[in-house]
């Protein structure tokens, strides 16, 4: 039976927004985890870890969650 073979990454990624427009920093901090993540035999590995990674992995979930809190701190109570 043939298998479905995904295509090879390509070598260079694309920008993903224009030149010069920063992302929150959230986002930067997924971009930065997931860009790692992807790269990484440890990290890509169910058995082993990376320092690297869970340091960038920390770092996103810290951001968005003070982004969430943020958030909701702004928004008004539900119901109203």
């Amino acid at each position: 039976m043939d298998e479905r073979k995904d295509p090879p990454a390509p070598a260079e990624r694309r920008p993903a927004v224009a030149a010069g427009i920063r992302l929150p920093p959230a986002q930067e901090a997924y971009d930065r985890y997931t860009l790692h993540a992807t790269r990484c035999w440890a990290c890509r590995d169910v058995d082993r870890s990376c320092l690297t990674g869970t340091e960038l992995h920390r770092a996103w979930r810290e951001l968005a969650e003070n982004a969430l809190d943020r958030l909701a701190g702004e928004a008004p109570p539900h119901g109203q």
